[in-house]
């Protein structure tokens, strides 16, 4: 494991050598998608060993710190909805708890320039692996095959946050300081697309080190297909959705861990994780939702509005941490456990992982009124939570209801998860609403406005790009 951050850190050297990335920040972008100096890709993809370095430093680049994936889709969509709440208010924390976010928000900028950078160095190595006959065939399908994933994934969490944002499949920074906002649908295409060639080029098995066998930190070709499923279903392709989850589910390759080995490094649960490298810390949410002081007073809780929904036997409490302090309870997330960094590094980034794959299938199913192969999946999930199958369910509606409860347990303080299913179900008792203006109108009356559903469009990134436009709201 020692030789594997060695072999991080040295990835990041060769990238820096050739400049294609910065190390003096994300504020250094000139616009969406581009660093300030040109990339020399062919001097980077002519081995190997420097093909390999550089992929492998996205990786270390999106582990570097805390970042958009590395704690902050876990932290500020949770705070945004009704899934978090916070014991002392930071100021970048504020504007989420009370959904009044404004174009110079730090977080919201740093996200927004962070995605980007990941995208372009992906372009980048796109680019270079593309056609390149001086790499090892397989070690460029699985670079490449990697390169596309981290692309769509990158772009998705962009979609969800900031609506319509620039398609950027280039290097030339020429081109994207102009580019305008892409239309939602037209992005989902190119993850799709970058999905499917990702399939085409991976192998269901994970690339790894010899002195880390079980290690799942790189993307494989079923890791493609997990975040496909995920697509299919916010598109509100049903069948396509249920067929991809399916896949995932029945290769036989993954299997519901117990609720303790869950989130460990050696989850057999796990489809993608993320490696920590930063010094000091296992994972972000560590960072953020467990405190220093043992016993202490935890800074971020869980919402009651999510507690109330907690059933009492629940084994999925171990995922919470109670504690009292000066005569009051505070519970608060405790999927991860560590605050600073084991050695070994005990718990990785979860990315991927199957539980999401069945409540996938589950809601597609509904959708698809395959109402009793819904259920199924639930009780797959609730079995084990120790929690007893659902009674029998006769209506579409009552069984989409229990996938929100599903979803609402099981993936708290977890990717936004809650967050982006709020914003694209329908609410339940006004037509034509989402789900999130029934909730959080009811949660937040006096601040909330439909259009804080989505994140306003950085200030500093429409001067760079005068091409884009701002969301509603953020005028």
């Amino acid at each position: 494991m020692h030789r594997l951050r060695l072999f991080f850190k040295w990835s990041l050297v060769v990238l820096s050598v050739a400049g294609t990335l910065l190390l003096t920040g994300c504020n250094k972008l000139l616009d969406a998608g581009s660093p300030t100096n040109k990339v020399t890709t062919p001097q980077v993809y002519t081995s190997d060993s420097l093909a390999q370095a550089a992929l492998i430093g996205i990786y270390y680049k999106i582990m570097e710190g805390f970042n958009v994936f590395n704690g902050f889709m876990s932290r500020y969509p949770g705070l945004s909805c009704d899934e978090l709440s916070k014991t002392s208010v930071l100021v970048d924390d504020n504007p989420f708890l009370i959904n009044t976010l404004t174009i110079d928000n730090n977080t919201v900028g740093t996200t927004w320039a962070s995605s980007y950078f990941y995208i372009y160095q992906c372009n980048d190595a796109i680019i270079g692996l593309t056609g390149n006959h001086s790499i090892t065939p397989a070690l460029r399908d699985q670079l490449l095959g990697e390169a596309y994933f981290l692309r769509a994934f990158s772009y998705f969490y962009l979609v969800n946050l900031y609506g319509d944002v620039p398609l950027i499949a280039t290097t030339d920074y020429t081109k994207n300081t102009n580019t305008p906002r892409t239309p939602v649908n037209e992005v989902y295409d190119q993850m799709i697309a970058d999905l499917v060639e990702a399939q085409h080029l991976l192998t269901n098995t994970y690339a790894v080190t010899p002195d880390f066998p079980t290690a799942r930190v790189r993307v494989n070709r079923l890791a493609a297909k997990a975040l496909q499923a995920r697509i299919y279903l916010y598109r509100e392709q049903w069948a396509e959705a249920d067929a991809a989850a399916s896949e995932v589910i029945e290769s036989g390759v993954y299997q519901l861990e117990s609720l303790q080995q869950a989130f460990l490094y050696n989850s057999k649960e796990a489809i993608l994780q993320f490696m920590p490298v930063t010094a000091g810390f296992n994972t972000a949410e560590g960072g953020y939702f467990v405190p220093i002081v043992p016993n202490g007073k935890p800074s971020i809780t869980l919402s009651d509005s999510l507690l109330k929904y907690l059933e009492p036997d629940d084994l999925r409490q171990a995922w919470i941490r109670t504690v009292t302090v000066s005569g009051k309870q505070y519970r608060s997330p405790y999927k991860f456990k560590q605050n600073t960094a084991t050695s070994p590094r005990e718990e990785y980034n979860m990315v991927l992982r199957l539980a999401e794959q069945y409540c996938i299938r589950a809601e597609a199913r509904a959708r698809l009124n395959r109402l009793p192969e819904a259920v199924n999946d639930l009780n797959t999930i609730r079995k084990r939570a120790g929690l007893q199958d659902l009674p029998t369910i006769s209506t579409q509606d009552q069984v989409l209801a229990a996938v929100e409860q599903e979803c609402r347990i099981e993936f708290f303080a977890e990717w936004g998860h809650r967050w982006f299913d709020l914003k694209r179900w329908p609410a339940r008792a006004i037509d034509g609403k989402k789900r999130i203006d029934e909730v959080m109108s009811s949660l937040r009356p006096d601040t909330w406005k439909p259009t804080a559903a989505l994140w306003p469009i950085p200030g500093v990134e429409r001067i760079r790009n005068p091409a884009l436009t701002p969301n509603p709201g953020y005028e």
